[in-house]
Formats: structure tokens, sequence, C-alpha cells
């Protein structure tokens, strides 16, 4: 899927879906990172099957959004670039770490709401379930001595699976928090003259119509 045809889903609408199928389901990190910029949220992405997604997005119509919304849509139609450039100038102390990429600041995000989201409660229930299986298993196979030591051991295991589980979710939730609040100092830092005057429509980024005002 071209860019041209990602943006037309994001034109102002107050909801956009978009199906992906077979290799288009990879492309979903740089459709959420374009989401971002038009001012919509992922609400919902939803397997259908192993090859193909159907991803709803709303529109965020908090001042932020809807500015950056805004700022985007000037940016394209005065041919400017689909993500904005970050420069930042002398006086200004550079964000720390390395620069982060809008689609993996998009990652970060989808990340970091499927924890919000689910939490850490279904992975530990399935390693608590194995790890009683496997227990379930030795028994029935006590006989067999090497069979059943290797089973109790599987057990042990799923059973700091569980235990060490919430800690890791946590951890991964924090490392893609920091991605994001760094993605989000890293555009606070854009530095340049505004963008020139937009030219007439007829003229325009491939006839992409978006947001013309905040209240769009």
């Amino acid at each position: 899927m071209k860019d041209e045809q990602i943006l037309a889903y994001f034109n102002g609408r107050g909801t956009a879906e978009i199906i992906l199928r077979g290799r288009e389901v990879v492309q979903s990190d740089r459709i959420a990172a374009i989401a971002f910029e038009l001012g919509y949220t992922l609400h919902e992405r939803d397997v259908v099957t192993r090859g193909q997604w159907r991803m709803t997005y709303l529109r965020d119509d908090f001042q932020g959004a809807r500015q950056r919304a805004q700022h985007t849509a000037d940016r394209l139609r005065a041919g400017g670039p689909l993500f904005p450039q970050t420069r930042t100038p002398a006086v200004v102390p550079p964000a720390p770490g390395r620069q982060i990429a809008p689609v993996e600041a998009a990652s970060a995000r989808q990340n970091m709401a499927a924890y919000e989201t689910h939490g850490s409660r279904g992975l530990v229930i399935i390693a608590a379930l194995l790890g009683i299986a496997f227990l379930v298993l030795a028994w029935v196979a006590r006989e067999a001595l090497g069979g059943a030591i290797a089973l109790l051991v599987a057990a042990a295991l799923m059973g700091v699976v569980a235990i060490l589980t919430p800690r890791w979710m946590r951890s991964w939730y924090e490392y893609n928090r920091r991605k994001v609040t760094r993605f989000n100092q890293q555009r606070s830092q854009q530095w340049g003259p505004p963008p020139p005057p937009a030219p007439p429509p007829s003229t325009g980024w491939n006839g992409w119509d978006g947001p013309r005002s905040n209240g769009s």
C-alpha cells in the first residue's frame, strides 16, 4: 500500500477503517505513524485471519492532535515531507538518547496500548496452566523416571515464567514509554521557517484533501 493510498483514509473523516491483506500487514506500524501525524488514534485492531487485519482509527479531536494534523496537511500541500524534519538549534540541549523514527514511535505506542488494554494477566494464566499440565503429565508418567523429571523441570520453568512475566511486561511497557517520551521531546525541538504558502487546490499533493482547519 502506497503512502498516497494511506493518506486517503485520513482525510478528516471521523472513522477510518483499513483492511490489510497478505504482505500489507507489515505496514501496520507505518500506517499508525501516518495516522498519528494526521490526528488519528488506533481504536481497534482485529486479526480476522493470519493474513488479514482490520484496523479502525478514530479522529482525535483534542487541540494538540488537530494542530498536528493541520501542520501535516499544510506541509504536504506545500510539497514537504510526510514526516516533519527535526533540527535542533544550538541554544537548545538535544533530547537524550538516539533519534526515534516516527514508525518506531508508532510501534511503541501500539505496544503501550496493548499492555494498557490487556496487561500481563493472560500470559500469566497461560504459563500457569502449562505448568499445571506438565505436573499432571509428570504424575501420569511417574514410572518413567527420566520423562517424569523432564516434565517436572518444565513445570518449574512455567512457574518461574508465570512469576516473572508481570515484571517483564512492565519493563517492556516502560521501555516503550521512554521511546515515546523521547520521540515527543525530539518533535518539540523542530526548528526552521514556517512552510511556504500552499499552492492552489488544483495543484495540491496528488489531490489529497486533508484537514483544513482545527475544527475539521
